[in-house]
């Protein structure tokens, strides 16, 4: 095993920005988890997908099966808009956070949090992530996509069309060509920022954890 690439497993503790987590598990015994990825140096373990994809952040869903090639992927390319925030300075008022932490659940997601041993900062630390990248798009793409009355026209065609229907139709457009612009900047991204996954280490993975949420 080359030291500090190939697959690392992490055994009774995660160390999440410098901040010890305690990784048992009451119902399992000892959590294992596993680094599959680096964005600029920077490692990325399946509890970094496992965590986004419980809270449903960063271009992630709550899950319903083991974490996928494809979840891990959406996860890098939100980290490399993430560094690109961070970078312009693009900040998340406290209050913000605030409000998506009690969104995602408040003190009901503190309990299931501890109930796995995983710290509440790096859960904040998540949202407040998805917060600034969907910042950033907004002052990267969003602003900038207008879509006219004769984008509309052409898209609708010949006829009447009455204005909800022109209504839905610009927001569609106006959505199609944000998502084209960020996918663009994307592609960009990956041939500037330094994105290694660990070699001949593939989906699907079992999350190393869940957070069970309360219905």
């Amino acid at each position: 095993m080359r030291v500090g690439w190939a697959t690392v497993v992490l055994l009774l503790a995660l160390v999440t920005d410098g901040e010890a987590v305690d990784a048992r598990r009451p119902d399992a015994g000892t959590l294992l988890d596993t680094v599959v990825a680096e964005v600029a140096g920077r490692a990325i373990t399946l509890s970094d997908v496992a965590l986004a994809r419980a809270l449903g952040v960063l271009g992630l869903e709550p899950p319903t099966a083991p974490i996928t090639d494809a979840e891990l992927g959406k996860y890098l390319d939100s980290q490399l808009a993430v560094r690109e925030a961070t970078q312009l300075a693009i900040e998340v008022p406290t209050a913000d956070v605030d409000r998506a932490w009690e969104k995602a659940g408040g003190a009901a997601l503190m309990a299931r949090l501890a109930r796995v041993g995983i710290a509440p900062a790096w859960a904040r630390r998540l949202l407040e992530e998805d917060l600034r990248v969907d910042r950033f798009v907004e002052l990267r793409f969003r602003s900038f996509a207008f879509v006219t009355d004769f984008d509309v026209d052409e898209a609708l065609g010949p006829g009447q069309h009455d204005e909800a229907t022109r209504a839905s139709t610009r927001d569609r457009l106006r959505a199609e060509m944000i998502a084209k612009a960020f996918a663009a900047w994307q592609e960009d991204a990956r041939q500037r920022i330094p994105i290694r996954r660990v070699p001949d280490v593939t989906g699907p993975w079992p999350s190393p954890f869940t957070l069970d949420r309360p219905y």
